[in-house]
């Protein structure tokens, strides 16, 4: 009698540390896309804030460093960066 073969499929999203970068794109002081969805930041905020506050809340949930690829447009920029689930961010190279 032969063993079942276990079905194969991708690892979860916490246990593929080769998983894609968010997609962040910042167009102004109060507007961005994470991924494709719209974020703003509140009146007198700033979407850096927001940006970083939902990548590290992803962090959480996942139980790993998220990294994410963010391309500025008020500077004509882009950056790699690592945010930690305790908020914690590093520069990629």
């Amino acid at each position: 009698m032969t063993e079942p073969i276990p079905i194969q499929g991708p690892p979860p999203p916490a246990a593929n540390p080769g998983a894609s970068d968010a997609q962040v794109h910042v167009f102004s002081p109060n507007a961005g896309l994470i991924d494709g969805v719209p974020v703003t930041a509140p009146p007198y905020g700033d979407i850096q804030d927001v940006v970083l506050s939902i990548l590290q809340q992803r962090a959480q949930q996942l139980g790993a460093p998220t990294p994410a690829t963010i391309t500025d447009n008020r500077y004509g920029g882009a950056i790699r960066l690592l945010i930690h689930p305790d908020g914690t961010t590093e520069q990629l190279g």
